[in-house]
């Protein structure tokens, strides 16, 4: 394994110092929250302030993006908030903390916590693999890399090293930048273990759902959320890339919208804009559950929330609508295919089955539909409609191809986090019918005394879904794009290759398989000229590449044709300089 424990360390105690300011600024928000609801809600404040800040700072004053400017944000933002907090407790004494008993439920909501992380991190260990799976993983890692250098919201494209990436996604990477500057991690820990972080975020945010609720499912709500799959079609949790970071929010916002209060409404205003620059997609997802939530209210006459909650959740889009240029095209076709246009997807067609959720979980979630509309509140119902609602999105998609490719594609994960959440509504029922068990003849009667139905079966079926889901889990196929000796490389390569340059010779242009192009640019930060893995630059060369590194690299004149200074892989020509083992310079030719 390539980290070690003080970097993971490192990475926690970032998230800790990022989540403290807003825990504190939670108390000013509202003084109604649990522990665990300031946990969360200070995380998502604290990044959501940082994230923001520094796009609005950069987009409309031009500030240099920098760990200067992150920690000016963070201290601007973390020093108001002491003082309040220390004067409070000078004029009122320390704030109560509902943590002081370990009660039952915090004893089993602990070990769920445990659980997600370790499932989280379930692909990398069964799969012996500590470095990102996904290519769109390394596509990010690159982005990132190319916000510090350029320390701009659009810079060169860092693959080929002309043309101007806007990335729709900046959000991510200026959230990505922020957590690497405040806990001194290297992206490689962020990529590793930043899933399970936000897996165990996800679980936390789902408890807080269930106990907002007049009928509390917190915990089975907690327990059955883990199982959310990730697969390499259509992402999830277990990956480090936008959406995953999306779910969370997403489930945020139905925390959120059970609050009901006016402050708790102006608070979306800010909030989907944060999850707009992260991920449109889920911002579009967050907003239907919102006016879903708002028609439920208006049902029970809550006008005035109900039109706060559609109009600040609305206006943050409105206003980047007019203002940004960033999004055009993803809108345009958004409204192209709700006026009927057609969109097909490359990528294989996804189906609806039990396989990874399991059967058991989808007859929980059918059963907690019928619960939730018959004696459930109306979060209950939102949870239920919008299941209902996306599963329509994904049936007009798959029969008539109305829709958005990628809408189509994410809607599976709000989906499956909604199953999940409804299934918690089913499991929580059933433990809280009162079975009689006095016919049970075959009985004793101290044993009928003992024995309580109600407590059993839901036992039971955790038992049954944990190795449903662990089997299920551990099934799903993963890709390596590289190895740990090609990592390993890479990273030399980046940390020494400016050595060997000079004033007249430069080395920034490589040959590298193409199937390993696009990790390569992303760790070593150079160029490349054939990929046949998303980012797909030089497709079309993509066998000629191969044919020169199986033929030693001996055709100088593809290196001079394309402008290769770098090799990486096994050569023999007499023109290139060995400089570490598969690494090979060509010096004669380039000069700035």
């Amino acid at each position: 394994m390539l980290l070690d424990a003080f970097e993971i360390i490192r990475l926690v105690v970032g998230i800790i110092l990022i989540t403290i300011p807003g825990f504190l600024w939670s108390y000013i928000f509202s003084k109604q929250f649990t522990f665990f609801e300031r946990i969360i809600f200070g995380i998502i404040l604290s990044l959501g302030f940082l994230t923001s800040s520094i796009y609005i700072l950069n987009i409309n004053f031009n500030i240099k993006i920098n760990s200067t400017l992150t920690f000016i944000i963070y201290l601007v933002y973390t020093i108001p908030v002491v003082i309040i907090y220390i004067f409070s407790i000078y004029k009122f004494g320390f704030p109560k903390i509902d943590i002081k008993k370990l009660n039952n439920k915090k004893i089993i909501l602990f070990g769920i916590l445990i659980f997600s992380f370790v499932i989280g991190f379930l692909p990398h260990f069964l799969n012996n693999h500590y470095l990102p799976f996904h290519v769109d993983e390394w596509i990010h890692w690159s982005y990132t890399n190319a916000v510090f250098t350029s320390g701009q919201t659009s810079f060169v494209d860092p693959y080929i090293g002309k043309g101007i990436i806007s990335s729709p996604e900046i959000g991510f990477h200026l959230l990505t930048a922020s957590i690497k500057w405040i806990s001194g991690s290297s992206l490689q820990t962020i990529f590793l273990f930043m899933p399970s972080i936000i897996g165990v975020l996800i679980t936390l945010t789902a408890f807080n759902v269930g106990e907002r609720s007049k009928r509390r499912f917190g915990l089975e709500a907690a327990f059955l959320i883990i199982f959310v799959p990730t697969t390499v079609r259509y992402l999830g949790p277990k990956f480090y890339v936008p959406v995953a970071v999306g779910l969370f929010l997403f489930i945020f916002i139905i925390w959120l919208t059970q609050n009901e209060k006016i402050h708790g409404s102006i608070l979306f205003f800010p909030l989907i804009f944060f999850i707009f620059i992260i991920h449109p997609v889920t911002a579009l997802a967050s907003i239907l559950v919102i006016f879903l939530y708002s028609m439920f209210l208006l049902l029970e006459k809550k006008v005035k929330i109900a039109v706060f909650n559609i109009l600040f959740s609305i206006l943050p889009i409105l206003i980047i609508l007019i203002l940004a240029t960033r999004w055009d095209y993803f809108i345009d076709r958004f409204i192209e295919t709700l006026q009927g246009m057609e969109f097909v997807s490359k990528l294989p067609h996804i189906w609806i089955t039990f396989e990874h959720l399991g059967i058991l979980t989808w007859a929980l979630f059918i059963f907690g539909v019928y619960f939730a509309f018959s004696k459930g509140d109306s979060i209950k119902k939102t949870l239920s409609t919008s299941a209902i609602l996306f599963l329509i999105i994904i049936g007009l998609y798959s029969l008539y191809s109305f829709g958005f490719p990628v809408v189509y594609d994410r809607s599976f994960l709000y989906l499956f986090i909604l199953v999940t959440l409804i299934a918690g509504i089913g499991l929580s029922e059933i433990r809280k019918i009162k079975i009689k068990i006095s016919d049970f003849k075959i009985l004793k009667e101290s044993q009928i005394k003992k024995l309580k139905l109600s407590v059993l079966i839901p036992i039971i079926l955790c038992i049954l879904i944990i190795g449903i889901g662990l089997f299920s889990q551990s099934s799903i196929e993963y890709y390596k794009l590289i190895n740990e000796k090609e990592y390993n490389d890479f990273v030399w390569i980046k940390d020494n290759i400016n050595n060997y340059g000079d004033e007249n010779h430069t080395f920034n242009r490589a040959a590298i398989a193409p199937s390993k192009a696009s990790a390569f640019s992303a760790i070593t930060g150079l160029y490349i000229i054939s990929s046949n893995v998303n980012p797909l630059y030089g497709y079309q060369l993509s066998g000629e590449m191969q044919e020169f590194l199986i033929n030693k690299c001996f055709d100088t004149g593809f290196m001079q044709k394309y402008q290769i200074s770098i090799v990486y892989g096994n050569c023999n020509n007499s023109n290139l300089t060995k400089i570490y083992d598969k690494v090979y310079i060509y010096p004669g030719l380039f000069e700035k």
